[in-house]
């Protein structure tokens, strides 16, 4: 089966990847925009500089063109770039160049290579390599007419990149924390949100855990609370709720029905097997009539319980309950040969029940002890201050393995179907989670000895 995933978790995990893609994507477009914006910047500054350094150039008395270049010294560019950009070289290259091709005047390095364009007195920007064949460079060409000649002006590519990585890398130590902060922020705010969110949803998980058999017949689930793409399945829940509560109505109004239609025949039956005169066949069949019948009666009280509706709780002395039923049960009990105690029914404990379910528990617990102990055995029935009443019976005990809780329906001890249906412990069972108590096997010597757990009525004591 597929582990269920935790949407918290998935979300953390999502938001995470979406946010440090989208700040990876935000610097790629951010630093190539900072590239194109620093080329256009360059390429202003040369058509610029290009401008201001051709009034520099003169004609010497011997007739040839100069170039006096004035003085740019690396070490006067700003930290951290200085030694990034072009190190000890100069900043920019030039070339005076005349309408042959030929170069006059020519910079030690980063000089452009390459014939002048057109005789065009505004600065031209074109990008190409260098005399000495690096590159590339961004050139601007300005004709100067005076002279003749095109002074072209260079700036290293490489010196841009430099500078944008370097832009960069300093962006990333001063603001690096901080955007690992935020991603913490945006991460531990979404999950807040969603488990804010899915605290509806957890109401309504808790209102599921406490729907049994028991509350079918006036627990749904209340999807108020939950968010609204959750309230289709919430109808659909209850829907199938609703119909599972129609099924079990039906299947227990057919047991209730058949067990009254069958008690009839059973015991027309039994009355003309009566009037037979006594043979080993006759007394088997009465036994099997006496089966069918506790089996009937049994079915019906199934029935009933799963219904729910016959029974109401209401505070009880249990002391007095358990000893009324005793009285009605003791005599037949007694005179059958087995021998009956109680102890405690006069503790003035007060609980919640019914008393028509505690009388049906200590039947079906009596009947199963002329089923299956021999007279002369004793049955002790004691009462605890805290609510508890325990059965205990001398006999055989119940056989190794047999359960000590939840009770299954059809279940024997053995396999004499003529001893018993398997219903009697499962009835108990039923009916003491119909008050909202337990009822258990308890450790034992010898015998059986089934607990039962009242809830007390606090409500008595504290009056």
């Amino acid at each position: 089966m597929r582990r269920a995933y935790r949407l918290d978790v998935r979300l953390a995990v999502v938001v995470t990847v979406i946010s440090v893609l989208t700040l990876i994507g935000a610097g790629t477009i951010l630093s190539l925009e900072f590239t194109r914006g620093q080329f256009a910047i360059e390429e202003r500054g040369l058509s610029t500089q290009v401008e201001e350094w051709a009034g520099l150039l003169r004609r010497s008395p011997g007739g040839t063109i100069v170039f006096d270049r004035p003085a740019e010294p690396s070490s006067e560019i700003d930290p951290p770039y200085t030694g990034l950009l072009s190190g000890t070289r100069p900043v920019y290259g030039y070339t005076v160049t005349d309408a042959t091709g030929t170069v006059v005047d020519r910079s030690d390095a980063n000089a452009p290579a390459g014939r002048p364009g057109p005789a065009d007195p505004e600065p031209v920007l074109s990008s190409g390599p260098t005399l000495d064949g690096t590159g590339p460079v961004l050139i601007a060409e300005l004709y100067v007419p005076e002279f003749g000649v095109w002074l072209r002006l260079a700036r290293s590519r490489s010196d841009v990149t430099a500078l944008t990585n370097t832009f960069f890398a300093q962006s990333l130590e001063e603001l690096g924390w901080a955007a690992l902060a935020m991603l913490v922020v945006m991460v531990i705010t979404a999950v807040s949100i969603v488990r804010f969110s899915l605290m509806g949803l957890r109401r309504v998980a808790a209102q599921a855990e406490r729907i049994t058999f028991d509350n079918l017949g006036h627990q749904r689930l209340a999807g108020s609370s939950a968010p609204a793409e959750v309230q289709p399945l919430i109808a659909a829940v209850n829907h199938a709720l609703d119909s599972i509560r129609a099924g079990a109505v039906a299947q227990r109004d057919f047991s209730i029905h058949a067990a009254h239609e069958l008690r009839t025949p059973l015991a027309d039956l039994k009355l003309r097997l009566e009037g037979l005169a006594s043979a080993p066949d006759r007394d088997a069949a009465m036994q099997d009539i006496d089966a069918m019948a506790r089996l009937i009666e049994q079915l019906l009280q199934i029935a009933r319980l799963d219904g729910s509706s016959d029974f109401s709780l209401q505070s009880l002395h249990l002391g007095e309950t358990v000893a009324q039923v005793l009285q009605e049960a003791a005599p037949r009990l007694v005179s059958a040969g087995w021998s009956l105690e109680a102890d405690g029914l006069d503790l003035p404990v007060r609980i919640i029940g019914d008393p028509t379910l505690i009388a049906l528990i200590l039947r079906n617990l009596l009947d199963n002890v002329r089923k299956h102990t021999p007279p002369g055995n004793t049955v002790r029935v004691s009462i605890s201050s805290d609510g508890t009443l325990l059965f205990t019976d001398t006999g055989p005990g119940l056989p190794r393995g047999f359960p000590r809780s939840s009770f299954a329906r059809f279940v024997r001890g053995n396999d004499d179907t003529r001893s018993g249906s398997g219903l009697g412990l499962s009835i108990c069972e039923t009916a003491m989670r119909r008050m909202g108590g337990t009822f258990s096997r308890e450790p034992a010597a010898s015998g059986a000895t089934f607990g039962m757990a009242f809830n007390l009525d606090r409500s008595s004591e504290s009056g």
